[in-house]
C-alpha cells in the first residue's frame, strides 16, 4: 500500500517554509529584552525582515519584525501576531537599464503587507526614526491577498498592485471575492475597488519597462490618460482570455480555455496576437515552468489521478509556435527552469520521477524512485541548482538531503539532513528570464527535532561556494522540543529569520529567537536580545 497521505503531509514541510516567506505577515513576541528607555535608530542602510509564526502549524499566525545590520541585537516589531494577517510583498529598486532589460544593485525600498484586511507599508531604508512610526495605512478592512504587482523600478513610489477582496460574505477565497487596486505614493496608500471583470495581469512599456496598464479578457487599459485608454484585444466574436500564463516586458502567453496564444505589445497602443496550434495547446489549465529570452515553457496535467497524461511544451516568443518537449503519465507537482534544461517532479501510480528535459529537445532523463521518495529541483540563474530529496516518507525516520547539481547532473556538494529554507532575492533582476536568483539558503542536520541545533548555510551558485552562517537554536534553548524555523534573505547580503519551539504541533511565542546574518560572511549569524515596539 502506497503511503500517499503520509507523503502529502511530508511534502507540506517545505511548503510551510515557503509560506513564511510568501504568505501572511504580522509581528513578533518572544525572546528577551525590552525597549530600554529611548532607543536610537539606524540612520541609513536597509533593514532585513522576518515573519514570526505562532499557533498550530496548519493554521499559523504571523508577526512582522525588522532587524538592521548596525543593530543586530535589536528586533523592531512592526506588527504583532494576528490570525488575520494574510500576505506580504517586498518592493525593491536599483539601477534600471532598459536597453539591457535589467535592474542592477537592487535594494529593499518598502514592505507592503495586508493585516486585518488593511493594506500597509513600512519603509525598508533606515532614516534615524523608529520604523514602526513610518507605517502607512490604506485604512481598509476587505483586502485579502496580492494577485498582480506592477512595480515601477524607475519610480518605486508609483508602483501598483491588484489585491483580492472579501465579498458580501466577508470571507477571503470564496466565490464572491472582488478586486481592488492599490497605489503607492511617498505619503499614502491609495485603495480603490475595481468593478466589472477582473484584470488578468500588468503591462509594461516595451521601451522604458515602466508599468503602463492592466490586461483584461478582451482589452488593454492603459494609464497614460484619465480615464485610461481602452485598446481592444479580442472582440465579441472570439472567446475572452481567461488567464495569463506568463508575461514578459513585451509579450504575454495567454489562455482562453480552448487554446493558447501569444500577445506582442509594440509602441503606443499596438498589440498583435498569434494563435497557437489548437491540437497542442487546447484544454486549459496550463501552468508556467518559466521563460527565457527565446521561449516560454509550460506544462499541463490532463487529469487529477496518478495515471493522468501530462504534457510539457516549448513555445517560441518570436514567430510563436508550440513544440512538445516531453509527455507522460502521472501528476506534475513541481517544475523549475534551468539554463538549458527543464525539471519536473512527477508523481506516478507506482513510482515518483524527477524528469530532466533538454530545452533543445530529445529524450528526457528520468530518476525513478519509490512513491515514498520525493525529489525536487529549484533552479538558479547560474546553472547550478538545489536538489532536495526526502526518502522513507511516511516512516518513523524519514531522511533529508540537499545536493547542489549542475546541468550535466554532476553533484557538486551534498548536505545530509539538508532542508531548504529560502532562495534569497536576486540582486539583479532580468526582464528577459523568469529566474534571476543565484543563492540558496538551507539548514544542515535537520533531523529528529526538526531544526533544533541545525546549521544554517548558504550556497552561491555563481561562485560555487558554500558558507556556514551559524547554528540555529536547539537543546540549550528549547530542550527536547521540536524547533520550527524560517529564514529570508536578499536582495542585499542581509538575511533574517526566527526559530521557536513547537509543542504538540503548536509553534510557541515564548522564547522565540529572532536572528540576522550576512550571506557573504561566515559565522555571521547573530541573535537579537532586545525588542523595540515603537
Amino acid at each position: 500500500m502506497k503511503l500517499r497521505p503520509a507523503f502529502a503531509r511530508a511534502a507540506l514541510l517545505p511548503v510551510l517554509a515557503v509560506l513564511l516567506a510568501l504568505s501572511a505577515c504580522g509581528g513578533g513576541g518572544g525572546g528577551g529584552g525590552s525597549d530600554g528607555g529611548s532607543p536610537t535608530h539606524p540612520a541609513s542602510g536597509a533593514y532585513g525582515w522576518a515573519l514570526k509564526a505562532i499557533g498550530p502549524t496548519d493554521a499559523l499566525s504571523y508577526g512582522l519584525s525588522l532587524v538592521h545590520p548596525d543593530r543586530p541585537d535589536t528586533e523592531y516589531v512592526i506588527e504583532a501576531p494576528s490570525e488575520v494577517s494574510s500576505d506580504v510583498k517586498l518592493v525593491s529598486g536599483g539601477t534600471l537599464d532598459a536597453a539591457a532589460r535589467r535592474v542592477t544593485g537592487l535594494q529593499p525600498h518598502a514592505l507592503v503587507y495586508i493585516v486585518g484586511g488593511d493594506v500597509r507599508s513600512v519603509p525598508m531604508q533606515a532614516d534615524g526614526s523608529a520604523p514602526g512610526s513610518r507605517v502607512l495605512r490604506a485604512d481598509t478592512t476587505s483586502a485579502c491577498r496580492f494577485l498582480i504587482d506592477a512595480i515601477d523600478y524607475a519610480a518605486l513610489q508609483d508602483s501598483r498592485f491588484v489585491v483580492s477582496t472579501a465579498g458580501a460574505d466577508g470571507q477571503c477565497a470564496t466565490a464572491d471575492d472582488g478586486r481592488a487596486e492599490v497605489r503607492l505614493s511617498a505619503s499614502s496608500i491609495g485603495y480603490s475597488a475595481m468593478t466589472g471583470e477582473p484584470p488578468l495581469d500588468a503591462l509594461r512599456d516595451p521601451q522604458t519597462l515602466a508599468p503602463r496598464g492592466w490586461l483584461y479578457g478582451r482589452h488593454l487599459s492603459l494609464w497614460s490618460t484619465n480615464p485610461p485608454t481602452l485598446v481592444t484585444v479580442r472582440d465579441a466574436t472570439a472567446p475572452a482570455l481567461t488567464s495569463v500564463v506568463a508575461a514578459t516586458y513585451q509579450s504575454a502567453l495567454v489562455d482562453d480555455g480552448a487554446r493558447l496564444a501569444v500577445l506582442d505589445f509594440g509602441p503606443g497602443s499596438t498589440v498583435s496576437e498569434s494563435l497557437l496550434d489548437a491540437g497542442l495547446t487546447s484544454g486549459g489549465g496550463w501552468q508556467l515552468v518559466g521563460f527565457d529570452a527565446d521561449s516560454f515553457y509550460v506544462y499541463r496535467n490532463a487529469g487529477t489521478t496518478f495515471a493522468s497524461p501530462w504534457t510539457l511544451l516549448r513555445i517560441t516568443r518570436a514567430s510563436p509556435a508550440a513544440l512538445v518537449l516531453a509527455s507522460g503519465t502521472g501528476l506534475v507537482t513541481l517544475s523549475s527552469l534551468g539554463l538549458d534544461v527543464v525539471y519536473l517532479t512527477v508523481f506516478g501510480e507506482s513510482d515518483n520521477r524527477l524528469v530532466r528535459v533538454a530545452k533543445a529537445g530529445g529524450a528526457p532523463a528520468e530518476a525513478i524512485t519509490p512513491t515514498t521518495t520525493f525529489t525536487s529541483v529549484q533552479t538558479s540563474a547560474a546553472g547550478v541548482h538545489q536538489l532536495w530529496r526526502i526518502t522513507d516518507v511516511g516512516s518513523a525516520a524519514p531522511t533529508y538531503a540537499v545536493e547542489l547539481v549542475d546541468e550535466a547532473n554532476t553533484t557538486l556538494a551534498t548536505r545530509a539532513g539538508g532542508f531548504p529554507l529560502n532562495v534569497p532575492e536576486a540582486g539583479t533582476k532580468s526582464f528577459n528570464t523568469s529566474e534571476s536568483r543565484t543563492r540558496f539558503t538551507y539548514a544542515v542536520n535537520y533531523g529528529e527535532r526538526a531544526f533544533g541545533d541545525a546549521r544554517l548555510e548558504v550556497y552561491d551558485a555563481a561562485t560555487r561556494t558554500a558558507t556556514v552562517l551559524g547554528q540555529l537554536p536547539g537543546s540549550a534553548e528549547f530542550g527536547n522540543d521540536f524547533v520550527f524555523a524560517s529564514a529570508l534573505g536578499g536582495p542585499t547580503d542581509l538575511g533574517a529569520g526566527f526559530a521557536a519551539r513547537s509543542v504538540n504541533g503548536n509553534v510557541q511565542a515564548t522564547g522565540a529567537r529572532l536572528f540576522s546574518y550576512d550571506l557573504s560572511t561566515a559565522n555571521s549569524l547573530r541573535f537579537t536580545s532586545r525588542i523595540v515596539t515603537r
